[in-house]
């Protein structure tokens, strides 16, 4: 398991283009703030206090819609990301909008 904090700046995400990990299980909490993520072609909006499971094999993407101010996401991954390459310290700093 390994879990990853990311804020989120307005407009901040994954970009246009979906992913997927190779892990099985991909969990979301909105500890604060607001998400969109798209599973599958299915959109969602999560709120504060709200959570989401699927899996992290198929492709999704997420962003912070601009009228929503910082967000703060805990994402649960299981099992955790390989080792080999894959940049987990890339792939935080692509999910917090930063680049």
């Amino acid at each position: 398991m390994q879990a990853l904090l990311s804020e989120i700046e307005p407009g901040g995400g994954s970009g246009d283009e979906a992913y997927s990990l190779p892990t099985d299980v991909e969990f979301v909490f909105i500890l604060a703030g607001q998400l969109e993520i798209v599973v599958a072609g299915e959109r969602l909006t999560l709120d504060q206090g709200d959570a989401f499971t699927f899996p992290s094999g198929t492709e999704h993407t997420f962003k912070v819609p601009l009228p929503a101010g910082p967000t703060q996401v805990l994402w649960v991954l299981s099992p955790a990301l390989p080792d080999t390459g894959l940049d987990v310290q890339r792939l935080a700093r692509e999910q917090t909008g930063r680049g």
